[in-house]
C-alpha cells in the first residue's frame, strides 16, 4: 500500500508543487489532492479494486461468496465489499479476519470455517506469507473445493508453495495492475553495458549480479565473495535476458509509464510557442530554467496512448485498468498465469469487464463456471421469495401468479403481460392471445350451418306440399292460413343460427337474439291459436254454446298477432335500452379469449326466454285437455306432443348454457334452437305430410269424420 516514507515525502513535496508520479502506492489517501496537489499516481488507488471485484462477480453470477482477509484494515474492507455487493445483487457468506496469521489456532481456525461455509468462492486480501500459511491449514484440513480471487495485494510465486498446496490455487483468478509489453524493451536490455552508461551507478550493480563478478570499490548486494573483477566487456545471450522475467511486466510498465509522463509533459513544455503559453500573458517556461510547479502544469495534462491504452490523469491518477488472470496448474505440476480478461473504468463508460469465459480453466480441468449461491436459481416462470432473517441472496422460488410471467432467471418479481398478450403455459413468455369464436370453417359450425340450412330447406318444402294442397281436407283443417305463418316462422327460426355463427359484430349481437325470440314467439302465437281454434271449434258443436260467435278468422288472428306483439315490445325494449355487444371472454383466465355477444342486459334476455316458455306452457295446458278430442285427425294430441318436446329442449337448456363455456355457450343455444323448431316442425306437419303423400286417399272428409256421417253434437271446423 504505502512505506512509512511516502506521505511526510509526498506532503513535503507538494507544499513547494514539486511533481512526484508513485508507480507504486495504491493507498487511498493519495486520492486526496487537498493535501497532495502534486502527487500523481500511474496505478489505481485499492478503492478502485471492490467495485472490480463485484463486477467479476456478477460476471460468474457468484452470488454467495465469502472474504478472508489479515490485518486491521479488514473491517473497513467489509464494509465497502458490503456495500458494493450488495449493489449487484450478491451477498457475504462469510468475513474472515486473521489477525495473527502465525497464530496456528487461529489459522486452523479459519480454514475451518473455509471448509464449512456453503460458499465455493472467497476472496483473499492478503500478503504472500499470509496467504500461504493460510493455503498450509487449508491443506491439513483437505478444503480442496474452493475458487480463489486474490486482490493486487497477493502476488502469487509458485517457489513459495509446495506440489500438492499450489493445487489449491488451480482455476482461482488473480486481480492485477494492468500491463503491457514494452515495445524494444528486450534490445534495450541486451545495449546496456557499463561503456554505454559509465556514470551510472544501478548499470554496474546490475552486471555484478548477471555476471557474479565486482566492480573495483563497489560492495556486492547480494554478500558472496566474488574474486572475480568486472571488465564491462562481458558479452550478454538470451540466457541472461530469462534473469529479467520478462513475462511480468507489472512494475516495470507502471514506471515506463511514469518515465514517459515526464518526457511527455517536458515535450510539451519546450514545444512551448512564444506569447501562446499557458502562464501569465502567454509566456511560455524558460527551457534552461523552468521551475518545477511549471512541469507539474504540463504534467497533469499530458495525454498520449501505447499500443492499448490512453494515457492521462483525472484526479492524479491514470484510468483504473486491472488485468484478470487465470491460474493454472498442469499435469506436471507446473504453473502458469494466463490473462483471460481484463477490467477498466473509463469516464464515458464508467466500468466496462471483458473476459474471454472459454480461455478459463477451472479446478479439475472443467469449463464449466462453479456455482456459488445460497439457493438455486429460480426458473422462467418462477420468483424469488425473501427467507425471513436471511440475507437476500437466500430465498425459495414461487409460481407466478396467474395471468403474469418471468422471462429470466431469478426474476425478483413477476409481470403482467401487454394488451393482446398472455403468458404461456410455463408462464416463462407472453404470446399472442387467440382469439375464438364459432366460426363456419370449423367442423361444430358447418355442422350446425348445415343443420340449419336443411331444415330451412324442409321447411319451405312442407310449406310448398301444403300449398300445393291447399284444397285438400287435411291443409284445410284447423285454419290453414295459421299453418302457412307457423311454417313460414319456423323456416326464418331455422335462419336464425346462422347469425350465430361467425365473427360477432355490433350487427349480428344486436338483432340475433331479438329475431330469435322475436320469430319463435309467432311459432308459439300461431300455435297456441290452432289449439285454441281446436278446443272452440269442438266447444261449438255443442247445442245451445255461445262459442259460435268466436269461431272463424278473427280470433286465431287477434291470438296471434297480440301475442307476437307483446314480444316484439320486450325485444325493441331490449335494444333500444341496452342492446347486446361485442364482448372478450377469457376463457379460465388462459390465451384463449372468446368473442361473443354480451347480452347487455340479462334481464331482457330471460324475459324474452320466459315468455316463450309461458306461451308453451298455456298451448300445452289448452291442448293436453283437448288430445282425446273425437275424429281420426286431431291436431290438438299433436301440439301437445310438440309443447311437450319444446319445453323439455328449453328446460334442459338452461343449466346446459349455464355450465357450457366459450363458443359452446353458443353451440347449445343453436342446438336448443334447432331442436325445439325441428320438434315443432315434426309433430305438427310430419303427420299431415304422412297423409298427403304417401296416403292420398285418406286425404278426405270421410276419413277425417272416422269414416262415417257426422253425429249429432259433432263438428269439425273446416273453412
Amino acid at each position: 500500500m504505502t512505506s512509512p516514507e511516502s506521505e511526510p515525502i509526498a506532503q513535503v513535496l507538494s507544499l513547494y508543487k514539486v511533481p512526484q508520479i508513485s508507480h507504486g502506492s495504491q493507498d487511498p489517501k493519495f486520492s486526496d489532492h487537498f493535501h497532495f496537489p502534486s502527487f500523481l499516481r500511474t496505478v489505481p488507488s485499492s478503492s478502485h479494486q471492490p467495485s472490480m471485484l463485484c463486477q467479476l462477480l456478477q460476471h460468474f453470477n457468484w452470488t454467495w461468496v465469502g472474504v478472508v482477509s489479515f490485518g486491521s484494515d479488514a473491517a473497513q474492507l467489509e464494509i465497502v465489499l458490503k456495500k458494493e455487493l450488495g449493489q449487484t445483487g450478491s451477498c457475504l457468506a462469510l468475513s474472515k479476519t486473521i489477525y495473527d496469521p502465525y497464530s496456528r489456532l487461529e489459522m486452523s481456525a479459519a480454514a475451518r470455517d473455509i471448509g464449512n461455509s456453503r460458499a465455493s468462492v472467497f476472496l483473499c486480501h492478503c500478503y504472500n506469507i499470509h496467504f500461504k500459511l493460510l493455503v498450509s491449514a487449508l491443506q491439513a484440513q483437505n478444503v480442496t473445493s474452493k475458487t480463489w480471487i486474490l486482490t493486487t495485494s497477493l502476488a502469487v510465486i509458485p517457489e513459495m508453495f509446495t506440489k500438492e498446496a499450489l493445487q489449491l490455487l488451480n482455476g482461482s483468478l488473480d486481480l492485477r495492475i494492468h500491463s503491457e509489453k514494452i515495445s524494444g524493451f528486450d534490445h534495450f536490455l541486451t545495449t546496456v553495458s557499463p561503456a554505454a552508461y559509465p556514470n551510472s551507478r544501478l548499470v554496474k550493480v546490475l552486471w555484478q549480479n548477471l555476471f557474479d563478478c565486482v566492480w573495483p570499490g563497489l560492495e556486492k548486494t547480494d554478500g558472496k565473495n566474488t574474486p572475480q573483477l568486472c571488465t564491462g566487456v562481458e558479452q550478454m545471450d538470451a540466457s541472461h535476458l530469462l534473469l529479467f522475467d520478462l513475462e511480468n511486466w507489472a512494475a516495470t510498465y507502471q514506471a515506463y509509464i511514469a518515465a514517459r509522463a515526464f518526457i511527455t509533459a517536458y515535450h510539451n513544455m519546450i514545444s512551448c510557442i512564444r506569447d501562446k503559453g499557458p502562464f501569465t500573458h502567454g509566456r511560455c517556461a524558460t527551457t534552461k530554467d523552468f521551475q518545477q510547479w511549471q512541469v507539474h502544469h504540463y504534467l497533469k495534462d499530458i495525454n498520449f496512448t501505447t499500443s492499448s491504452d490512453e494515457i492521462f490523469f483525472k484526479n492524479g491518477e491514470i484510468p483504473a485498468t486491472f488485468d484478470i488472470m487465470n491460474l493454472q496448474i498442469l499435469p506436471n505440476g507446473s504453473y502458469r498465469a494466463v490473462k483471460v480478461g481484463v477490467v477498466r473504468s473509463r469516464p464515458q463508460l464508467r466500468k466496462e469487464l471483458l473476459i474471454h469465459d472459454n480461455a478459463i480453466r477451472w479446478a479439475g480441468g472443467l469449463a464449466q463456471v462453479p456455482r456459488s449461491t445460497c439457493s438455486e436459481s429460480c426458473l422462467p416462470g418462477y420468483r424469488k421469495l425473501p427467507l425471513q432473517g436471511k440475507p437476500h441472496c437466500c430465498y425459495s422460488c414461487l409460481q407466478c401468479p396467474h395471468g403474469q410471467f418471468a422471462s429470466g432467471t431469478d426474476s425478483a418479481t413477476c409481470w403482467e403481460c401487454l394488451p393482446g398478450q398472455w403468458p404461456n403455459e410455463q408462464q416463462d413468455r407472453c404470446i399472442p392471445t387467440i382469439f375464438d369464436f364459432l366460426s363456419y370453417t370449423e367442423a361444430l359450425g358447418v355442422v350446425l350451418a348445415t343443420c340449419s340450412s336443411l331444415f330451412f330447406l324442409l321447411s319451405l318444402s312442407v310449406l310448398g306440399i301444403f300449398i300445393q294442397h291447399h284444397h285438400t281436407p287435411v291443409v284445410k283443417a284447423n285454419n290453414r292460413k295459421l299453418s302457412y305463418l307457423l311454417l313460414t316462422s319456423l323456416a326464418l327460426c331455422f335462419l336464425c343460427p346462422l347469425m350465430y355463427l361467425g365473427h360477432p359484430s355490433q350487427l349480428t349481437c344486436s338483432f340475433r337474439q331479438a329475431a330469435f325470440g322475436l320469430v319463435f314467439a309467432i311459432c308459439l302465437s300461431a300455435t297456441l291459436a290452432k289449439t285454441v281454434t281446436v278446443v272452440m271449434a269442438f266447444g261449438a258443436s255443442k247445442p245451445g254454446s255461445c262459442l259460435h260467435k268466436w269461431v272463424g278468422y278473427k280470433l286465431p288472428g287477434a291470438i296471434t298477432l297480440g301475442c307476437s306483439l307483446v314480444q316484439a315490445a320486450v325485444c325493441v325494449c331490449w335494444i333500444t335500452v341496452c342492446p347486446p355487444f361485442p364482448s372478450q371472454n377469457p376463457l379460465h383466465g388462459g390465451p384463449l379469449v372468446t368473442l361473443e355477444c354480451d347480452k347487455g342486459s340479462v334481464e331482457f334476455f330471460y324475459t324474452m326466454l320466459g315468455y316463450l316458455g309461458f306461451l308453451a306452457t298455456i298451448s300445452l295446458g289448452v291442448a293436453f285437455p283437448a288430445r282425446r278430442l273425437p275424429t281420426a285427425f286431431n291436431e290438438a294430441q299433436h301440439i301437445a306432443i310438440s309443447m311437450l318436446v319444446f319445453t323439455f329442449v328449453w328446460v334442459s337448456f338452461v343449466p346446459s348454457y349455464l355450465s357450457a363455456t366459450g363458443k359452446y355457450t353458443v353451440a347449445v343455444e343453436i342446438f336448443a334452437i334447432l331442436a325445439s323448431g325441428a320438434g315443432l316442425l315434426a309433430c305438427l306437419f310430419f303427420p299431415k305430410c304422412y297423409i298427403i303423400i304417401l296416403h292420398p286417399k285418406k286425404n278426405n272428409r270421410d276419413h277425417l269424420m272416422g269414416r262415417q256421417l257426422p253425429r249429432k253434437g259433432d263438428f269439425a271446423y273446416a273453412p
